[in-house]
């Protein structure tokens, strides 16, 4: 969350260029923001399997392959492990991401003798200590049950105390207390709240989340195939019936929810899914992006995390 605040800012030191894989700035506060710092670089690559609104912006696309079309390596709790076979090649010029970070690897630190033997060699090592070997994984290509695995050391904390600073265990965090945070869990109201900004409230007396779930989509995964599209196709917010009767609001309404930072156009979905005073809108709509309503900073002081749950708003029927 602070990476397009350090972007802009150049500190501790410029970022000029940047590599990601899956990058999609639109889940950042305030996507503008972001979508602004990432055109501010020289150079930005992007690794996709899709033509993403993120891979738009940038300099060079490197297309990765499904999941269909490379091999895997996968634990189960079940003392379970297989080695994937693709069910195809990569078609086209896609590339496993792991592909694509080991050639890089190659050029960035050729004196790493390990990294120059390339992905498979590098799990091996990573297997040496389970006398596995993805040759011997690759004989059983429905996977198979490991014999005799040893169960991690039962209360290791008696020889080697805890990963804390004062080695025990502690009911109060030693590493908060030293930064000035309370070192025990205190409720707090939002930063935007009725109580915390009465005098934001005044104007946006509703309070807002984001980031449920609607059950036919993962996030933008299946956001954009038509069937599943096609059972809730326009962007609504949900909105309790007493809260939208008082704003003369009536089912698939056209309204503006407003935050003090933006607005957006939706239709209203009248539910008492939310209570009286709540409204909620599923966040991955890109004609209406939730995003867009909250500050950048707007975050944790402790985790970072963005306050999308805990906003204040306003929906006027248009």
């Amino acid at each position: 969350m602070q990476l397009p605040f350090d972007i802009q800012s150049g500190k501790p030191y410029p970022i000029r260029a940047m590599l990601g894989f899956g990058l999609n700035y639109r889940m950042w506060p305030g996507q503008d923001f972001m979508e602004a710092s990432l055109k501010k670089l020289d150079f930005l690559v992007d690794v996709d399997i899709f033509m993403t609104d993120t891979a738009k912006l940038a300099d060079l696309v490197l297309p990765a392959c499904t999941s269909f079309e490379r091999s895997e390596l996968k634990f189960y709790p079940q003392h379970y492990v297989i080695w994937t076979k693709p069910a195809i090649r990569p078609l086209w010029e896609s590339r496993s991401d792991a592909e694509i970070i080991f050639d890089l690897a190659r050029r960035l630190v050729p004196d790493d003798g390990l990294m120059q033997k390339g992905y498979e060699a590098c799990l091996d090592w990573m297997l040496e200590p389970t006398k596995l070997t993805l040759k011997e994984l690759e004989k059983h290509p429905a996977g198979y049950t490991v014999k005799n695995v040893k169960a991690p050391l039962f209360q290791k904390y008696k020889k080697n105390g805890f990963a804390t600073p004062s080695g025990k265990m502690e009911f109060t965090s030693t590493i908060l207390a030293e930064t000035g945070y309370d070192p025990l869990p205190v409720y707090r109201e939002p930063g935007l709240s009725p109580r915390s900004a009465p005098e934001v409230a005044k104007e946006f007396p509703l309070i807002f989340t984001s980031g449920s779930r609607l059950p036919m989509f993962i996030h933008s995964r299946t956001f954009r195939l038509d069937w599943t599209r096609s059972l809730r196709p326009d962007a609504m917010v949900d909105i309790h019936p007493r809260d939208a009767r008082d704003r003369g609001i009536a089912q698939e309404d056209w309204v503006s929810l407003s935050t003090p930072r933006n607005s957006i156009k939706v239709k209203a979905n009248l539910t008492e899914i939310v209570p009286p005073g709540v409204v909620n809108m599923y966040h991955d709509y890109p004609e209406a992006s939730v995003n867009l309503l909250v500050e950048p900073d707007y975050r944790d002081p402790i985790s970072g995390f963005p306050g999308f749950k805990s906003l204040l708003c306003e929906v006027k029927k248009l």
